[in-house]
């Protein structure tokens, strides 16, 4: 456990969410015209300057820019960890692990599609040498044989060891998520309990059990607007793990015949009430707006280098996906307007 004080850790990522993308930000980077024309102006008017100082606008590519920006906001992890070596406590590794767990779904998901090869270009190269997986032996994994081989003496092995492989050497991609995601938010709640103080303990782990309960209900209100699952179904599919979002409150929500009773009920919860949708085209990212808001939140107020980090990187991931968000609607062709619609605050 980090015996020192860690006030300036708090200090420095209140600084460096200072200088997140504002809502001009997203309006100018909205009405850009094309990819390379967003791409400049991030370079020309954000903190992403000194990232994209080396990439040339005019000619860059969508998945290019898109890993740059990636790149940046890991780095600002590393550096806000290592700024008072907090990793000296394993809390503080959750993003390698997080990351770590990304990976191999993205393996398992191009083993699955029989391009298992395609896996290496798709690979972040700023991860090497940075997580305890060999990410190069994993890209050379052709089946999931393979990819068990590599992650054979890693904390991942035992959770996905005995998945079932079909004729076709695919597998239940979802199943593998849900094993892997179950994994790391018990290890990360784990973690926590042993090495942090009682009172910062509590602080984060409401705020994860916050977040996990409001992931469910995004891929619940999904799996009930687009499959129509029965509750037993649904629940079997989210993250074992809630703070407000219990298994009456469960039942009650998902038994609700389809996606529209789903919305009806869903308003009389407790983040039922915290957040205002007007309908069900707006209803995931006003969700995903309450995330941004009780993160931001605890930033704000906090006083633990813990939470402060946790909420940082939350948010600087939630930027990363807004900028993807407004790249894409700019190359689909989409009205500023369209585009900001589902820019979430950060």
């Amino acid at each position: 456990m980090v015996k020192f004080s860690t006030n300036a850790t708090v200090a420095r990522a209140r600084a460096l969410h200072g200088k997140r993308l504002t809502e001009a930000d997203y309006r100018e980077l909205a009405g850009r015209k094309s990819v390379s024309e967003a791409a400049e102006y991030l370079k020309k008017s954000t903190s992403y300057s000194a990232a994209l100082s080396s990439v040339n606008t005019a000619t860059v590519h969508r998945g290019y820019l898109e890993s740059v920006i990636r790149r940046y906001s890991f780095d600002r992890y590393i550096n806000i960890v290592d700024f008072q070596q907090l990793r000296k406590d394993q809390f503080y590794n959750y993003l390698i692990v997080l990351s770590e767990i990304r990976e191999i779904l993205s393996v398992i998901l191009h083993i699955n599609a029989d391009s298992s090869e395609d896996y290496i270009t798709a690979m972040p190269a700023y991860l090497i040498g940075k997580t305890g997986i060999n990410l190069i032996e994993l890209a050379k994994a052709k089946n999931i044989k393979e990819m068990l081989a590599v992650l054979r003496h890693t904390r991942y092995y035992p959770v996905l060891k005995t998945i079932a492989v079909d004729e076709n050497g695919h597998v239940d991609y979802l199943n593998c998520e849900i094993k892997l995601r179950t994994f790391y938010y018990q290890w990360l709640m784990d973690t926590i309990n042993k090495e942090l103080p009682k009172k910062t303990a509590e602080e984060l782990l409401t705020q994860i059990k916050t977040q996990i309960d409001l992931i469910n209900i995004i891929n619940a209100y999904r799996m009930k607007k687009f499959y129509g699952l029965s509750s037993a179904e649904i629940d079997k599919k989210l993250l074992p793990f809630y703070r407000k979002l219990n298994k009456k409150s469960k039942t009650e929500l998902f038994e609700n015949e389809n996606s529209e009773e789903f919305l009806k009920a869903f308003s009389k919860t407790y983040y039922g009430r915290e957040i205002d949708f007007d309908n069900s085209e707006n209803f995931e990212t006003e969700v995903r707006k309450l995330r941004s808001k009780m993160a931001r939140r605890a930033l704000a107020f906090s006083q633990s280098a813990a939470v402060s980090v946790y909420s940082l990187v939350l948010l600087d991931e939630l930027e990363v996906d807004n900028i993807i968000t407004v790249i894409e609607g700019i190359r689909y062709g989409r009205s500023a307007d369209n585009i900001l619609s589902m820019v979430i605050p950060t």
